[in-house]
């Protein structure tokens, strides 16, 4: 049983499926279809630009997948495409450009990446590359002036929708059953007959942790009162994974945060929707560059919407704001999951356009609409890459994609199916070969990523 019909749980449904197609596989999601959930929320955006070696070999992969998955598939094309490679502008104050340049130049050619000069960005609409201030009437020194870029090529946007559509159509076409509007309440070990996540009286004996076996999940218990006997559970639930492995006593090393998104349109939006940068273009049918996918010093991202000329802002929040989620499934078997909810449209104005506005001066209040806020949940792992890891008792955990789920969910799937099968390695897209335990919690060996967006 896979919890979760996310990009990294229906990956894995297809993936496991693929690899054992005599294995009875259900897919259980709390929502009424699949990729509802924070992917359907998500920014939904790919890049291989990384720090860290592993989430670039599990970003390739995965968007190298994608790209053939349209190659062979019309209508993963067509009217839209399920990958739009646009790229990614990082514009970088000075003291960045040399760990980033750094970092192309390390990759030995496996990067597609090139620096952007600080003359190339003076034709970018609105754009002021050495702010004086950081709004009116603010006495803190100014926003680090901007000093140069770096253009990601093998970077840009995924359609949630079409991907999740992709998975969960092939893997129910290959029999994997799916149970939506479902919620995972609480999980049974063999030795007793229920565990309740709420109820430490029907805790498991601790001796029987010592006999072999009987420690084992057995039954997954539904917040309608039906249940499913299965002999494992792989967890794909994002940031409601801890509801369900930590009364069990398993940890994940891994928390959720809400994060925020604001659809915003205006005369300043039209204006830089219309720029075509010195790049070289990536993918465009037009055959000519189009506005990347920008973050700015401070951390904002501005995504280019081009059919409805809108742009989508967005800012990692790490300081201040609470680790968790505002639901618990395991409470009342339920899960109310809105992404109105978490727009927070007041933080709009005092958060986030604060750190647009330096840079782009006629993005205020003035210069442009807020259309929309929605928001979803970033589940982070310390070092900012993928948890993946096995339990005696039964449990696959996977997680911690740190906000880039959807660019890694591919490869992730292959791992997670490459593990259900006892393997100790799994083959990425193109034939690589990847080492489950990097990415374990006992023999983790990943070094820390420090490009998160």
């Amino acid at each position: 049983m896979i919890v979760g019909a996310g990009a990294i749980g229906l990956a894995s449904a297809y993936h496991l499926i693929d690899r054992r197609p005599e294995l009875s596989v259900l897919v259980v999601e709390a929502r009424q279809g699949p990729g509802e959930g924070s992917m359907g929320a998500s920014a939904a955006m790919v890049r291989d630009v990384f720090s860290s070696l592993d989430n670039r070999r599990l970003a390739q992969s995965s968007i190298a997948f994608y790209r053939r998955l349209m190659d062979e598939h019309e209508g993963l094309r067509s009217p839209a495409p399920l990958l739009d490679l646009y790229g990614y502008l990082w514009l970088l104050p000075e003291r960045r450009l040399d760990e980033y340049r750094a970092l192309v130049r390390r990759s030995a050619g496996t990067l597609d990446a090139r620096p952007v000069e600080l003359s190339d960005l003076a034709s970018c609409p609105g754009l002021d590359p050495a702010p004086a201030r950081w709004f009116e009437g603010d006495a803190a020194p100014p926003p680090e002036a901007i000093g140069g870029g770096l253009f990601g090529r093998n970077c840009g946007a995924v359609s949630p929708e079409m991907l999740a559509r992709f998975y969960c159509d092939t893997a129910r076409a290959r029999g994997v059953e799916f149970a939506f509007d479902r919620c995972v309440q609480r999980l049974s070990f063999e030795g007793r007959e229920e565990v309740l996540l709420h109820e430490t009286s029907k805790l498991p004996y601790s001796f029987q942790e010592e006999i072999p076996g009987r420690l084992r999940i057995a039954r997954a218990v539904f917040g309608d009162g039906t249940s499913v006997r299965t002999d494992c559970v792989i967890v794909a639930a994002g940031a409601w994974a801890e509801h369900i492995l930590h009364p069990l006593g398993i940890a994940t090393a891994c928390s959720p945060r809400p994060e925020s998104l604001y659809s915003v349109a205006g005369r300043e939006v039209d204006r830089l929707l219309r720029w075509t940068p010195p790049v070289e273009p990536v993918d465009a049918p037009t055959g000519r560059p189009r506005l990347p996918f920008l973050i700015l010093p401070t951390g904002a991202t501005m995504k280019p919407i081009f059919p409805e000329q809108r742009i989508w802002i967005g800012r990692v929040d790490r300081v201040a704001h609470p680790i968790g989620t505002l639901e618990d499934p395991s409470q009342n078997g339920t899960l109310d999951f809105r992404t109105d909810r978490l727009g927070d449209r007041a933080a709009f104005a005092t958060d986030v356009l604060p750190a647009v506005t330096p840079y782009f001066p006629g993005f205020d209040t003035t210069g442009l609409r807020l259309e929309n806020a929605w928001g979803g949940y970033y589940h982070f792992s310390p070092e900012g890459l993928p948890v993946l890891t096995e339990e005696p008792c039964g449990v696959i955990f996977v997680g911690g994609d740190s906000g880039s789920g959807v660019m890694k969910a591919d490869a992730l799937g292959r791992l997670v199916a490459a593990r259900y099968d006892g393997a100790r390695e799994a083959r990425l897209f193109g034939g690589e070969s990847y080492p489950l335990d990097r990415l374990s919690l006992s023999h983790r060996a990943v070094e820390e990523e420090g490009i998160i967006l």
